[in-house]
């Protein structure tokens, strides 16, 4: 089930006085879609040229003006329609819910997840994570019950430039259509053709595997397990799994309180590794469709330090030839997070 091959890349380096310098690369695929990854962790040794400014003083010239801080949202955030929204936003908690300003989804919200302009990621804290997510929810539920033919609902980060975020005050993209991405399309297509196959849900069989293992699993809490991913798309990759759930509607109250524990956990642990930027993406099923053959699950990658100017972790492999090279050991990454759960 978890296959992988290495090969050994040789050459006369300087920093070893032009003595040969081996450097092992693993290639793995993803058991369910097949898709690559190249791991060399000595990538974390590169120079990196493009390290620049303090980015505490970025995010203060930021603040002023910010449309997501609580004393500008009212005034300076569009709103939905009456009758897909009465009152054209939602709130809960510190989070508010209005229109995205340049979709690319029929229907596109903004999740606020904090009063605060910035926080370091260890500081967010359950309630934020857990009134975001249900905020999110409550905007995929009217939005459903307001066009039935948006059936397929994304709730996902980016957080901090670095990560593809244009403004830092921390918030969460709610996107929901007829069409599936992509990548949802192949993970609903492949989870289908295994169930079809092997007459079992392929991710209770890679939990059950991963657990049996134990170098990439991390732990169980409620109906959601966290693991790091075999084949990852990105560093220091987690994934979650949601026992019993095919799609974002079948979530109960304890599970979102579980997810956004486990979400705190995760960031805790990248802060600790020296990581503040990250992306995330839940993938559902149609949220009509309570299927046997899939569980909903969510992925979280670290991205670059966020300075002003960086070194971006997404070259030509990547953008041009889907295949990810990577610089985290996956077995590494599942023993740093464990301890945080």
């Amino acid at each position: 089930m978890f296959d992988r091959d290495t090969e050994e890349a040789c050459f006369l380096s300087p920093a070893e006085d032009f003595g040969k310098d081996r450097q092992p690369i693993q290639f793995r695929r993803d058991p369910l879609t097949g898709m690559g990854c190249r791991i060399n962790v000595k990538r974390t040794q590169r120079v990196k040229q493009a390290q620049h400014r303090d980015f505490s003083q970025l995010a203060g010239m930021a603040r002023e003006g910010c449309f997501f801080c609580p004393e500008n949202v009212e005034r300076m955030t569009p709103r939905f329609p009456e009758e897909l929204i009465p009152g054209g936003r939602l709130r809960r908690g510190e989070s508010w819910v209005f229109p995205n300003l340049f979709p690319f989804a029929r229907y596109h919200g903004v999740a606020t997840v904090t009063r605060e302009h910035h926080l370091d990621i260890k500081d967010f804290t359950r309630t934020q994570l857990a009134d975001a997510i249900h905020n999110g929810l409550d905007f995929f539920r009217r939005v459903h019950e307001f066009d039935g033919d948006a059936r397929y609902a994304i709730l996902s980060w980016n957080h901090l430039p670095a990560s593809g975020a244009s403004i830092i005050h921390p918030h969460i993209q709610l996107t929901m259509d007829g069409r599936a991405t992509n990548f949802t399309a192949l993970l609903l297509e492949r989870s289908r053709q295994y169930h079809e196959e092997h007459g079992r849900n392929y991710w209770e069989v890679l939990v059950r595997e991963e657990e049996r293992i134990g170098e990439r699993f991390i732990s169980r809490k409620g109906d959601i397990s966290w693991l790091a991913s075999f084949a990852p798309l990105g560093n220091s990759e987690v994934m979650a799994v949601f026992h019993g759930r095919a799609n974002l509607f079948q979530l109960r109250d304890g599970d979102v309180e579980d997810l956004a524990a486990g979400i705190r956990n995760v960031l805790s642990a990248y802060y600790a590794m020296g990581r503040n930027s990250f992306n995330l993406t839940v993938y559902s099923a149609p949220v009509d469709q309570a299927r046997e053959d899939y569980s909903l699950n969510l992925r979280i990658i670290s991205r670059p330090d966020p300075t002003g100017y960086y070194t971006s972790d997404i070259g030509f492999m990547e953008a041009l030839h889907h295949e990810r090279v990577v610089e985290s050991m996956p077995e590494a990454v599942a023993a740093s997070v464990r301890d945080y759960f």
